[in-house]
């Protein structure tokens, strides 16, 4: 794609019918790197909206999409951050397994990803020995992304027990 903004693709993707796999890998890119600010500017407050309604719509496996949209919740807008929540709540519930493969390629990101899980009450009673079990036992994950969940869930821990 010829020198277009991120902006101008992101209106090109939202506006297409059906996106290929590639362009949906495109797009989730261009998503994570989006000056919000530029495309309400360009399109309209409403367009946002229109974003936002595509990301809740699209499922996902591929792990560069994931991690993109993992990237969405700490965009420097601060726009949708709930929702972007939301959704990330969705897809580590959908597949725990999948998830943790795609928090390992962001792992900077743990850390807000742990306030979001403690935000939308994602373990009952702040319980997590299951998953975390669940996830080290699995024979789908590399050491690394294994220790990326060791992480993630002694970050839990720490931050939710001072929180009680």
């Amino acid at each position: 794609m010829e020198n277009r903004t991120s902006e101008e693709l992101v209106y090109e993707y939202i506006n297409g019918t059906n996106l290929t796999a590639i362009e949906e890998k495109e797009f989730f890119h261009h998503l994570s790197i989006l000056d919000w600010n530029k495309i309400s500017e360009d399109y309209g407050e409403d367009f946002s909206f229109k974003i936002l309604k595509k990301v809740q719509d699209t499922e996902t496996n591929n792990l560069e999409n994931m991690s993109n949209i993992i990237l969405l919740y700490n965009n420097p807008y601060g726009k949708f951050t709930k929702e972007f929540g939301e959704i990330i709540t969705k897809l580590y519930l959908k597949d725990k397994i999948q998830f943790m493969k795609a928090l390992n390629l962001v792992k900077d990101e743990t850390i807000n990803i742990v306030y979001v899980f403690r935000l939308e009450k994602t373990f009952p009673n702040d319980y997590t020995e299951d998953d975390l079990k669940e996830i080290l036992n699995s024979n789908k994950l590399t050491d690394e992304e294994k220790e990326t969940a060791r992480m993630f869930f002694t970050m839990y821990r720490n931050i939710c027990v001072s929180c009680l």
